[in-house]
């Protein structure tokens, strides 16, 4: 039996429309046939939708059944993959998470600080998370932005 490649295998063998059409099946967790993961992964042709789907399928990521439909075998995080969080259509940069986290921990302790006292250490703090907030924020819109799916796919 074939060995099922690693995900440092993967990382280099599945780039571009490959991991396109990856990503749109992660995101859809019901079966997709060919036509619609060409139209969804925005793809010229059913054929190109059948090869790239026949890729996946050698290196062991999806399954066929006996109706021609696709489904995900194995959830792997590969290249950019690996900075996003969730399943189905809810998947959101990891560093979204961070973003907010320290943006509701800033406004928290800015309203507190300033009722109680704003001496320079306090502002400091305070410049300090806003400048972690802003790099986190920044970060999490670059990876957003980096997304593989097609622009007609951002929800």
């Amino acid at each position: 039996m074939k060995e099922e490649p690693t995900d440092d295998e993967l990382a280099e063998l599945i780039k571009g429309k490959t991991l396109s059409v990856y990503w749109y099946m992660l995101r859809h967790s019901q079966p997709l046939t060919a036509r619609e993961i060409q139209r969804g992964a925005e793809l010229s042709s059913p054929s190109l939708s059948m090869h790239h789907l026949e890729r996946l399928k050698q290196y062991g990521l999806v399954d066929k059944d006996v109706h021609g439909q696709y489904t995900i075998k194995r959830d792997v995080r590969i290249g950019i993959l690996n900075q996003f969080m969730g399943r189905g259509r809810i998947m959101v940069p990891r560093f979204l998470f961070y973003a907010t986290f320290y943006t509701s921990l800033t406004a928290a302790l800015g309203s507190l600080l300033f009722w109680l006292s704003t001496d320079w250490y306090s502002v400091v703090l305070l410049l300090l998370l806003v400048t972690v907030c802003i790099v986190l924020w920044y970060e999490a819109l670059k990876v957003w932005r980096e997304q593989p799916f097609p622009e007609g796919e951002r929800d």
